[in-house]
C-alpha cells in the first residue's frame, strides 16, 4: 500500500478540521508539515502548508467525505425564513435563532456529527 497526496492547506486548522472529518469516516489520515507552520515568513510560505495524505485504496472514500462536507458548507450559506417570525438563518440551522421554533426539516441539510 502507499500513501498519495490527498489535499494541501494554509493552516493548521483546516487541516486538522478536515482530518477529524476522514478520521471519523473510518479512514487514516497522516498530516505531514504541522511542525513547519511556525516557520512561516522564515521559510517560503508554500513550505510551511499542511498536507494531508490517504492511503491510496482510500482516497476515493476521502473525496466522498470532502464533497459531504463541500455541499454542507454550500447549504450553510443560505438561508432560511422562519415561518413564525420572519427571521433569516442560515440552512443548516434546527431552530430559529430568534424565536426557536423548530425549522422545517424539509428545508435544511442533513448534516453528519464529526
Amino acid at each position: 500500500m502507499k500513501r498519495v497526496q490527498f489535499s494541501v492547506h494554509r493552516t493548521v486548522g483546516e487541516a486538522r478540521m478536515l482530518a477529524g472529518a476522514l478520521e471519523s469516516a473510518g479512514l487514516s489520515v497522516d498530516i505531514r508539515g504541522e511542525s513547519l507552520v511556525p516557520l512561516s515568513g522564515e521559510i517560503p510560505s508554500t513550505e510551511a502548508w499542511v498536507e494531508l495524505w490517504l492511503w491510496s485504496e482510500e482516497l476515493e472514500a476521502g473525496r466522498q467525505v470532502l464533497a459531504e462536507l463541500q455541499a454542507n458548507q454550500e447549504a450553510a450559506n443560505r438561508s432560511v425564513t422562519c415561518p413564525r417570525c420572519g427571521e433569516e438563518n442560515p440552512a443548516n440551522f434546527e431552530l430559529c435563532w430568534s424565536c426557536e421554533l423548530e425549522l422545517p426539516s424539509g428545508l435544511r441539510p442533513h448534516l453528519r456529527a464529526v
